[in-house]
């Protein structure tokens, strides 16, 4: 099995794990899920990116991870002027 497609089943694994904990604990937000999918996102690039060489595939994993902290960003700034009205 190759190294990517290990990452896209450990992710897809990472985000049914999150979204079962989800609904067991009675939690349907759907920005904490974009939040917590994003980390696990995040850790998965760490992981997975090679150190001593570039396949092309890297191209496209630094535009989505640059794609995920913008949506990321986005999340957290939603959830702040959500605490500040109250």
């Amino acid at each position: 099995m190759r190294k990517r497609n290990v990452a896209s089943i450990t992710l897809a694994v990472w985000m049914l794990a999150v979204s079962g904990l989800m609904s067991m604990l009675h939690a349907p937000d759907l920005r904490l899920f974009i939040a917590t999918a994003l980390v696990g996102f995040f850790i998965v690039v760490y992981i997975f990116h090679p150190m001593f060489s570039k396949p092309g595939y890297i191209r496209n994993l630094h535009r989505m991870a640059a794609i995920c902290t913008v949506l990321f960003g986005l999340v957290i700034v939603l959830r702040i002027l959500e605490l500040i009205r109250g």
